[in-house]
């Protein structure tokens, strides 16, 4: 059992350092430009995707930190509460779980914006290509 959970968290931690690339189509741009040059500009448009939405992952990240820190207050607090100290056992554990919150909601966002597809990079990097006369007809 020790060495399945192993090979399944090699295999997840490999799978997730794998990025999604468009698949082209045969088209006359393609076929004029050749693969290695169409390959380039698969790579330009995907850092340039990656520049643009980077300030969107961020903001996406800091609002679910906020969200969890406030759930995690609460619980802190309603569970300091009940340890017997009043409301100073109250106010530790608020803080205390608005900290621990905010910190799993944080890197909880960023784990799933690394380990998902980005539709909103698939469209950008979709949009990019057509405007160099490319055809996206998938994604692998």
């Amino acid at each position: 059992m020790k060495n399945f959970a192993t090979a399944f968290a090699v295999t997840v931690l490999l799978s997730s350092c794998a990025s999604y690339r468009p698949i082209l189509n045969d088209n006359a741009q393609y076929q004029k430009v050749g693969e290695a040059a169409a390959e380039a500009d698969i790579d330009a448009c995907m850092q340039k995707a990656d520049a643009f939405l980077e300030k969107h992952k961020e903001e996406r990240a800091m609002k679910q930190a906020g969200r969890e820190a406030v759930g995690g207050a609460i619980l802190g607090g309603v569970l300091g509460a009940l340890s017997g100290r009043g409301l100073e056992g109250a106010a530790g554990g608020a803080a205390i779980g608005g900290a621990v919150g905010a910190g799993a909601g944080y890197a909880g966002q960023k784990a799933k914006d690394n380990l998902t597809p980005d539709e909103l990079k698939q469209a950008y990097v979709q949009k990019c290509l057509q405007q160099k006369n490319y055809e996206v007809i998938g994604w692998k």
